[in-house]
């Protein structure tokens, strides 16, 4: 009698050996299915997941991607530089009709907000988003016609002893709809 019971618990304890081995095989598996499918990114860069669902982004965190489901791209979100030359007969015209030769530097940025993240992934794409040539055909138009604008406001000397002022007014006609970016 006491025999059977041995036997009983020594198969007892297989069964349930097997069971606790499975379950942390599984676990494993599991554990690392999930790891595959976590993606993390960095405070400049964002990621925009499209597919099932709606559109979902992260910055400066992760996401689950399932790749059955979802396509997943980076987004830049770093400071870009634009520079605008206007010289010679392109040149700025003062209030004073003095054509001056300037070169300003714009600096934009997605901005790194999720809905702006959005706007900027849906209209020119994630890839396109930090692309110089891009952000030049983007903003040179709007920024060029800004820098017209004031100034015509402006004395030729006042350009160079107003700097704050000029920069200043520049930010306020161009404004800070800029579809996603920010200066």
């Amino acid at each position: 009698m006491s025999l059977l019971l041995f036997a009983i618990s020594i198969e007892t304890l297989i069964t349930v050996g097997i069971v606790i081995i499975g379950s942390v095989f599984a676990l494993l598996v599991i554990g690392a299915l999930m790891s595959r499918f976590y993606r993390k990114v960095g405070p400049e860069e964002a990621l925009v997941r499209s597919g099932f669902g709606d559109l979902a982004v992260a910055s400066g965190q992760g996401m689950w991607v399932f790749p059955i489901f979802h396509r997943v791209e980076n987004m830049d979100l770093t400071l870009k530089r634009i520079e605008i030359h206007r010289k010679g007969s392109s040149g700025l015209i003062c209030r004073d009709n003095v054509r001056a030769d300037i070169e300003v530097a714009f600096f934009v940025r997605v901005d790194n907000e999720p809905g702006q993240i959005k706007e900027v992934a849906q209209s020119i794409g994630c890839k396109r988003a930090s692309d110089q040539r891009t952000l030049i055909d983007l903003f040179d138009a709007k920024f060029s016609e800004g820098l017209k604008t004031v100034g015509r406001q402006f004395d030729f000397i006042d350009l160079y002893d107003n700097r704050e002022q000029f920069k200043s007014e520049i930010i306020k006609v161009i404004g800070t709809d800029l579809n996603g970016y920010k200066l």
